[in-house]
């Protein structure tokens, strides 16, 4: 018998690629492609962008419980490329059905390290024909790369612009995190490090993942920078998902402290740049709630033109991957 939505949920109105999803957790754990194409069901996505976990939790001998997230306790992090592999094998072993409606990503990869491009091209080369980009790998995210082991990662490292490289080679587009600036300061201080990736290679196509915005960033005027941005980097497109949506569109910061843009000022700009914008849910390995995490952007949608919002919920993400039903 066919499942009903709950009353509480809205009519499915849009169908939706959802752009960002770690099919594991920061213990690489999951509650598997079943369990997620249920809940795609109930949300009305009918395709997805997934991909692992970069970056694991470790439990320490001197911790007595075990984590269940990178803020469980103050545990060292570490890179953990196991992460492509464990996705790669499960969704080989889904029926056709259920691997048809995902996109994989690969991600494992230490942006530190001038070795990662030379990996990078071991597991494009191991999974031919496979990986649909690459992504999401970490740079400046706060809290999380503050407690991984080695140098805090950074876009413009040597090692990212290797990577960068190869995806440009292999014609696949990337999805970094890359905050905008450090947490509770108010200047700007780490976006000439994505300008200078982007300007790298410019047949490298980046996805700028939540805009760079993190816990505890509050910058004002996002929407100027994410335009100039936009503007000046044709291989620049941006991630609308995680705390960004609800910071920054719906206007929930938990400690306001100075005005920033309204709905309406996004919408303006995401019109300005229709072909730019994509969304995301960012569940990690659980998918509990996640009907709420896609209805809550038909507050969004809701106020696009049909065709943009059209382009937003798949045709931008379908072009950026150069997949058929784009717009490129």
């Amino acid at each position: 018998m066919k499942k009903t939505q709950k009353k509480t949920d809205p009519e499915i109105r849009y169908d939706i690629i959802d752009n960002h999803i770690h099919f594991v957790d920061f213990l690489q754990e999951t509650d598997g492609f079943k369990a997620l194409s249920r809940a795609m069901d109930k949300a009305g996505v009918s395709k997805a962008v997934v991909f692992g976990m970069p970056i694991a939790k470790q439990w320490d001998s001197t911790m007595p419980k075990a984590p269940t997230y990178y803020l469980s306790n103050d545990s060292r992090c570490y890179y953990y490329s196991g992460t492509d592999y464990i996705l790669a094998e499960t969704l080989k072993k889904q029926p056709k059905k259920i691997r048809d409606r995902f996109y994989p990503f690969c991600c494992g990869f230490n942006g530190n390290d001038r070795l990662s491009a030379a990996h990078l091209r071991r597991l494009l080369e191991l999974y031919p024909d496979f990986w649909c980009g690459i992504g999401e790998i970490m740079s400046r995210h706060d809290d999380l790369t503050a407690l991984t082991y080695g140098e805090a990662p950074h876009v413009n490292h040597p090692a990212f612009l290797e990577i960068f490289d190869v995806a440009a080679e292999y014609d696949l587009p990337v999805l970094i995190h890359h905050n905008i600036t450090a947490q509770n300061n108010e200047e700007v201080l780490y976006l000439d490090e994505l300008k200078e990736a982007l300007a790298h290679n410019r047949k490298c196509r980046i996805i700028w993942g939540h805009m760079g915005i993190s816990r505890r960033v509050e910058i004002q005027n996002l929407t100027k920078i994410v335009d100039e941005m936009l503007k000046k980097n044709k291989n620049l497109w941006v991630d609308i998902s995680w705390l960004v949506y609800d910071y920054y569109f719906l206007d929930n910061f938990p400690d306001r402290y100075a005005d920033h843009n309204t709905m309406e000022d996004w919408v303006k700009l995401i019109e300005k740049h229709p072909d730019r914008f994509i969304l995301g849910s960012d569940k990690v390995g659980h998918w509990q709630g996640y009907e709420k995490e896609i209805f809550k952007y038909y507050v969004l949608l809701d106020r696009l033109k049909p065709e943009t919002a059209a382009r937003v919920c798949r045709e931008n993400i379908l072009a950026v991957m150069k997949k058929n039903g784009g717009t490129e």
